[in-house]
């Protein structure tokens, strides 16, 4: 599982387009940990994952290691399929939203939904922490860009934000959806908090499933893409 999670987090990253991969900080410590990484390229590579890479060595204490990996070219066929394998096939609504957040300015939320959505099969309790996270991202983010300030209450968080959209609730035929809807959003955070990797873990506590981890990623991003596509359509 280690491997997978590490090979995943490289596709994944290869994928939104990263091309260069070095030691976050100059000390031994970093160096030594991105070795797994550069040797996880190299393998992913080898196995006909990515196109190209260009590894770069340096001598350390008298011991070559790696500290630099350039990537060329993407990922390959095998590449996209395995990366898929890894993290669920992509549903309509994963396509719709991130197509949209491509329109969306806010690298947070990109980043929220990246990791929901591909972390489904390989670390289910990320995966439900990440969900929860890319709503409460976007409902705080949607009430700045209103120029209002998000409430440290999150239960206040989601009535805000539908004002901030002005989307007329009361007895509107939506209104018992836009209830639901919140329903959805704050069971994922009690699935967070029980089964998410926010919390620690007690002895007896039982590990999420993929399953339950990919239900609680595709409502997060049907209920963001819904947010955001009104928050889109309010600006024209």
């Amino acid at each position: 599982m280690a491997i997978n999670l590490l090979l995943h987090e490289v596709l994944r990253k290869v994928k939104s387009g990263v091309t260069s991969f070095d030691p976050e900080k100059d000390a031994s410590g970093d160096l030594n940990k991105f070795q797994a990484i550069a040797k996880t390229i190299i393998y992913a590579h080898k196995q006909g994952y990515i196109s190209k890479v260009i590894p770069q060595m340096d001598s350390m204490l008298g011991k070559l290691s790696y500290n630099l990996i350039l990537v060329n070219g993407g990922l390959t066929f095998e590449g996209e399929y395995h990366l898929n394998e890894l993290s669920g096939q992509p549903t309509p609504a994963d396509e719709a939203l991130s197509d949209l957040l491509t329109r969306i300015p806010s690298h947070n939320i990109r980043d929220k939904w990246e990791k929901a959505l591909h972390r489904r099969v390989t670390d289910p309790s990320g995966a439900i922490t990440a969900a929860r996270s890319l709503l409460e991202t976007t409902l705080k983010w949607i009430i700045e860009e209103r120029g209002g300030k998000p409430t440290e209450n999150n239960r206040e968080l989601f009535g805000k934000a539908i004002d901030a959209l002005g989307i007329v609730v009361k007895g509107q035929p939506v209104e018992k959806t836009i209830e639901g809807l919140n329903s959805i959003i704050w069971g994922i955070g009690e699935m967070r908090n029980r089964l998410g990797d926010a919390h620690g873990a007690t002895s007896n506590s039982m590990p999420p499933t993929a399953r339950e981890a990919g239900f609680c990623v595709n409502l997060a991003g049907a209920a963001a893409l819904f947010l955001l596509e009104e928050f889109e359509s309010s600006q024209d």
